[in-house]
């Protein structure tokens, strides 16, 4: 009897509910962002009616809405646009699949900073480059954008290249779909640079870490940029004109997109503003490149894909005269010099990479790569100059106001040299990835055979006031600074590392990384461990989430996540550490250390009724191991041995949102000290000197920078984007290799950019006519390189007068330039 009343019941109860779910329909689906990722923790609700739900960490979502009712679903995240979707009438039981895509809350450009996917990575800010193209970028190089970013300094608008956290150029990783590149080694100055390897249109995710990454990453001591190139869907394409050169793209699929390519090309010249420099003549830069990214899917588990680079870069300058002003108010001093000779750079690279990529199950990928880098540079001059520095007239009332009124000396150089390098770098590797439960384990390895010829011939002559040098001691001739060298360099290293990713608690988002990497170089004989580790934690999102899904009553708590790391980063030289000032190398150099302690975290809020997010990160850097170097101005040398030891520390801050409504804007602020204790130095006179903290070259004390967007309220297809940097002064000293000489400092470094833009085409309109349907979009632009007309100072050359002092006299920056630009995308 109480069987049959059991199943009577169970009967009951389960028509009940099924005639409950009947007047009911299931709608779900997955939430991506414009790159195609999910997105967790976006609040979906049914309008008007009680049903709220959150997805989950696939960007699944599921939610049960009455039948037979027209509904609307809402979709909310912070820092991205509202959406609302209207669905039509659903019947009983019926499940209706709909997957959303949420776009970031810029409207205008979508230089999006910080993506909330990765947020909580220590020190790691995501960069989506859809339209950086729109931003006022003298160089043409992707990295200007960095730039703007806290912890990034950069005094040289001509050069690609960036400091990070009191780092120099050589200790920053950059890697395109997993390969490393390398950059040239011969450039002495910004101008020569040429392209950098990123071409803006075909990147689709950039990842820049400025310290603590995670042991994935190779043996640098500052920073990595991760850069994956776009994998196409359909046919599209882009063309970038100005007066600074030109840049274009293709992409696209095969119908049933098996094969997927792109292809860009690029021809840039900075003959236009290297004209603004001091030292007048025939400029001649031309640069160039062509990339493709090639992809075949054999299966769908299954692909093969060619990354492949060629260019060629040619910096030919015949120097006519120079002039430069300096000095104050109460005694300024001009320097005049004629000169006689050209001066060529030249270089070509090249970068192949083959790479298979293997997902037997959905936990399992693994990855096969190999590559090649390929590089020939040439510098060869010879330039001969007369010189005369002069005393300037600074009387007001006087009648020669601005003229010389006596001289402090004459002289006459002469600068030779022949330097060839080849570099060929090769590697194969293997990199694999691995999901259980919480745990996502990572691991790879990699073998890499480096072969670099290096043929240096350069000296110097110098004659001032009738002392020359070279002069003559004993019958030799004594040369103020000669190097002659032929070195050659075959070496291999092995490479590898395991980390895991471990969600610990996920009421609260708890997420800790721990890995360990090794490095081995035959050069040295030396091998290193670096483990690594990073914590990150959101304290108020439990209590957020169970809030948005109805369980609890109350307000919101604030949307904070707190991080920190600690972590070993070594960096074995690669060549230009080996060398010093003569062109030998150095048998028993190691490789450099530097151990990270990060701590910070970000806050989400509103103001003004639209999203913001406020950055900080606190760190400190004990280095050991340094190889002491100088820089003039984007030139590093190196002292080639490791007698240094230092620390760097700081704090960085970002407030970043809708400064303007509809536009992505951000202010970053970072404060620096970096200094270094140097063993071994002698002064002038053969005496020791005791060692003691000087300021290291990259110590800038102070580093503000804006970017900036606006637009007419009426007419929004009229656009204004704004960058502005602010710089402390840089230390300098006397050229004598004694670095705790260089105890001056630089003027600080102040730039503003201004770029104006017309949208003719705008991309998101749906009723194009006439001409205007063979565009996506198209837009016109006028922009003002250094606005304010500063005169910057990189570097500077030393002259002695006839009262034997050394006068420093600067080297200047680019001035004022109008740039017009035509950007058009199909």
């Amino acid at each position: 009897m109480h069987k049959r009343l059991l199943l009577f019941f169970g009967v009951f109860v389960s028509c009940t509910l099924f005639v409950h779910a009947q007047k009911n329909a299931i709608v779900f689906g997955i939430i991506r962002d414009s790159l195609g990722r999910a997105i967790a923790d976006v609040n979906v609700a049914g309008i008007a009616t009680d049903q709220l739900t959150i997805s989950n960490e696939r960007g699944y979502f599921q939610l049960s809405l009455p039948a037979n009712t027209p509904v609307e679903i809402g979709f909310s995240y912070i820092g991205r646009p509202n959406k609302r979707i209207a669905l039509r009438l659903l019947a009983p039981g019926e499940k209706y699949e709909l997957n959303v895509n949420m776009e970031y809350g810029v409207r205008l450009t979508e230089v999006v900073v910080s993506e909330e996917r990765d947020r909580d990575k220590v020190s790691v800010q995501t960069i989506n480059p859809k339209t950086v193209t729109t931003l006022p970028n003298v160089s043409g190089s992707f990295e200007s954008i960095l730039k703007t970013l806290p912890g990034v300094t950069s005094n040289n608008e001509l050069s690609s290249q960036y400091n990070v956290r009191g780092g120099n150029y050589d200790e920053n990783l950059i890697y395109v779909n997993d390969i490393e590149i390398y950059r040239p080694f011969l450039p002495r100055s910004g101008q020569q640079e040429g392209l950098s390897f990123i071409h803006t249109e075909l990147v689709e995710n950039v990842k820049f870490s400025a310290g603590g990454f995670e042991a994935r990453y190779g043996d640098k001591l500052s920073s990595v940029l991760d850069i994956q190139y776009k994998k196409p869907k359909k046919f599209a394409a882009s063309t970038n004109l100005s007066f600074l050169g030109a840049q274009t793209h293709v992409e696209g699929s095969l119908p049933n997109r098996r094969f997927t390519y792109l292809l860009g090309a690029r021809y840039w010249t900075n003959q236009y503003v290297v004209s603004t420099l001091d030292t007048k003549g025939s400029y001649k830069p031309s640069f160039s490149d062509v990339q493709t990214l090639l992809t075949y899917h054999v299966k769908d588990n299954l692909s093969v894909s060619f990354l492949g680079s060629y260019a060629q870069n040619k910096y030919l300058v015949v120097p006519d005269t120079r002039e430069t002003v300096f000095g104050t108010v109460k005694q300024a001093l001009a320097l005049r010099i004629f000169f006689n000779g050209q001066d060529l750079m030249e270089y070509r690279t090249a970068t192949g990479a083959l790479s298979v990529n293997y997902q037997p199950t959905q936990k399992l990928q693994l990855k096969l790569y190999s590559s090649v880098f390929y590089s020939n540079e040439n510098e060869l001059f010879t330039i001969e100059g007369a010189y005369r520095l002069e005393e300037v007239e600074t009387d007001f009332g006087s009648d020669n106001f601005g003229k010389s009124k006596a001289s402090k000396g004459i002289g006459y150089f002469l600068n030779n040299a022949r330097n060839q390098i080849n570099a060929v770098v090769m590697n194969a590797g293997h990199r694999g990835y691995y999901t259980i439960g919480n745990n996502s384990l990572q691991w790879g390895a990699q073998i890499q055979a480096e072969q670099i010829s290096d043929k240096l011939n350069e000296w110097r002559y110098v004659d001032s006031l009738g002392f020359a040098q070279p002069s003559l001691v004993n019958r030799e001739i004594v040369m103020q600074e000669y190097i002659s060298a032929n070195n050659t360099l075959n070496s291999y290293r092995l490479n590898g590392y395991v980390q895991n990713s471990q969600v610990l608690n996920k009421v609260n988002n708890m997420r800790i990384n721990y890995g360990l990497r090794s490095n081995w170089w035959s050069y040295n004989k030396e091998n290193v461990i670096s483990p690594r580790i990073q914590f990150s934690f959101e304290p108020n999102r439990g209590y957020n989430r169970a809030l948005a899904a109805g369980s609890v009553k109350g307000n919101p708590k604030r949307d904070i996540i707190l991080k920190a790391a600690v972590g070993f980063y070594y960096q074995p030289p690669f060549y230009r550490e080996l060398r010093n000032f003569s062109g030998q190398l150095n048998t028993n150099i190691k490789a450099q250390r530097s151990i990270h302690y990060i701590a910070g975290g970000d806050i989400n809020f509103k103001a003004w009724d639209r999203p913001f997010k406020f950055f900080a990160e606190a760190y400190y850097k004990q280095l050991d191991n340094l190889i002491p170097y100088e820089i003039d101005n984007v030139r590093v040398r190196y002292f080639a041995d490791n007698s240094a030891s230092g620390y760097a520390t700081g704090i960085d801050m970002r407030v970043n949102g809708e400064f303007v409504k509809g536009t992505e804007s951000w202010l970053s602020v970072s404060i620096l000290n970096t200094e270094e204790k140097i063993n071994g130095v002698v002064d002038a006179a053969g005496n020791n000197v005791k060692p003691k903290y000087v300021r290291r070259p990259t110590d800038q004390r102070v580093n503000v920078s804006l970017m900036f967007q606006d637009y007419l309220p009426k007419f929004p297809t009229y656009r204004m984007y704004l960058n502005l940097v602010y710089g402390s002064g840089l230390p300098f000293g006397p050229p004598d290799r004694n670095r705790y000489n260089d105890i001056q400092t630089m003027p600080s470094y102040r730039r503003v950019d201004i770029g104006f833009l017309k949208v003719v085409v705008d991309e998101n309109d749906t009723q194009k006519a006439g001409w205007k349907r063979y565009f996506n979009s198209a837009m016109v632009g006028l922009e003002i390189f250094n606005m304010l007309d500063v005169q910057n100072t990189i570097s500077y050359l030393w002259i002695q007068d006839v009262e034997a002092r050394t006068w420093a006299v600067p080297n200047y920056l680019t001035g004022r330039r109008v740039n017009l630009k035509v950007v058009a995308k199909f």
